[in-house]
């Protein structure tokens, strides 16, 4: 039959194929075909075969990668690139069986189909080029490893300096409010009687500014040791929400409270840091509560795998959406001193915990009803100081 060209085919042409496509009744084996001898018949065969198989282990070897190198860039371009070597593969895989099964009809199909990946292949190698440029060689992950531990190392230097002037500032600071304390105290038993009633105010606004005074000082150093320590070892959150909460039994008497407690898991951790956390939001839920009701407080604890999500919530007053940036911020006080005390450092410190843990900390409130904080807590946990003593930084060839 003479050739025609495509846009003459007939559609029952095409149906014939498809419905023959395995029929090889219409050529002779390729043994057949001509006067092969043996050696370069064979020759034909192993060489296809060697080929087919050489197709075969390339996209083998890729979807492997793929598989343990998680995350790879430009996954698609990988398995395209692999489709297109199996198929190739496929065509010299028919090419060998042709001297014994002459499916001419399969390998046309086979061949459409190598031809139709090969061109998709090309298209995402021209689409993803300039991305594909933008990757980085292993030389220049080294390098930027290496700025990045000695960056790491000089944080966590200049985190160790600052512990060290929170404490001495906080000393030199709380020698003078203990005079002062000492000397306002010893002037009220001396001339107690001789005072009036302003006099009396004075001394006792006086002792009661040094007392917030020291009590600032004293968050303030806490705050400023948060993360330090990274010799962790496992901390049994069950015993230490029990310890805080019978710390505060006054607290949970006077407020009527009603607390919740779920199955708390045990972290590696430090402890003071856990403790910081839970302690400031439990002592929340107590202190900001409504007026003649009685508080509600609840504690659990959701396994999600790699972290742990803890749920505090209360029933409290309750925060404006506004405000719940606002909160995690040092100093930051949403009501005055006389209606609810406190330094405005609790909640700071609770996010810088979770921060340097690399979890997460937000919450959901109704004014009036009450407050849920959730936080997040890596179940492994590592801080920047962890990376800080790495014990040699990688060598960068030059």
């Amino acid at each position: 039959m003479a050739a025609s060209f495509p846009f003459l085919w007939h559609m029952d042409q095409i149906l014939d194929f498809f419905r023959r496509l395995t029929d090889t009744s219409d050529w002779p084996a390729r043994w057949f075909c001509g006067r092969w001898s043996d050696f370069h018949g064979w020759l034909y065969i192993v060489s296809d075969l060697t080929i087919w198989l050489a197709y075969m282990a390339i996209p083998l070897i890729l979807i492997r990668f793929i598989i343990l190198k998680k995350g790879i860039p430009l996954p698609s371009v990988f398995l395209l690139f692999g489709t297109f070597i199996m198929l190739c593969g496929a065509t010299h895989l028919l090419d060998a069986l042709m001297f014994w099964w002459p499916a001419y009809r399969l390998a046309a199909l086979v061949k459409l189909l190598t031809g139709v990946v090969s061109v998709a292949t090309v298209i995402a190698l021209v689409r993803y080029f300039n991305e594909a440029i933008g990757l980085r060689t292993s030389r220049e992950f080294e390098r930027e490893l290496l700025f990045r531990q000695q960056a790491v190392q000089e944080l966590s230097r200049s985190n160790q300096e600052l512990q060290q002037f929170a404490y001495v500032a906080s000393h030199d600071l709380q020698s003078p409010l203990k005079t002062i304390v000492n000397y306002l105290t010893l002037f009220e038993s001396k001339y107690g009687e001789q005072l009036d009633t302003d006099a009396r105010r004075m001394i006792d606004t006086s002792t009661a500014a040094a007392d917030r005074m020291r009590t600032l000082i004293n968050d303030l150093l806490d705050f400023s040791r948060v993360g330090s320590v990274v010799e962790y070892k496992p901390v049994d959150l069950n015993e230490l929400v029990a310890e805080i909460l019978n710390e505060h039994q006054e607290d949970i008497r006077l407020s009527d409270a009603t607390i919740e407690l779920g199955p708390l898991p045990t972290l590696m951790a430090h402890r003071t840091d856990l403790k910081q956390v839970f302690q400031n939001l439990i002592t929340n839920g107590l202190k900001y509560r409504r007026t003649d009701v009685a508080v509600r407080l609840s504690i659990q604890a959701v396994d999600e795998g790699s972290a742990h999500r803890f749920v505090i919530a209360d029933n409290g007053i309750g925060i404006e959406p506004q405000h719940y940036d606002r909160i995690f911020q040092i100093f930051q006080r949403l009501h005055g001193r006389s209606t609810y005390p406190g330094t405005g450092i609790g909640l700071a410190t609770c996010k810088k915990v979770i921060d340097i843990y690399g979890g997460k900390i937000w919450l959901d409130s109704m004014p009036g009803a009450g407050t849920t904080f959730y936080l997040t807590i890596p179940k492994k946990i590592k801080t920047v100081q962890h990376y800080a003593q790495t014990d040699s930084l990688h060598s960068v060839s030059r």
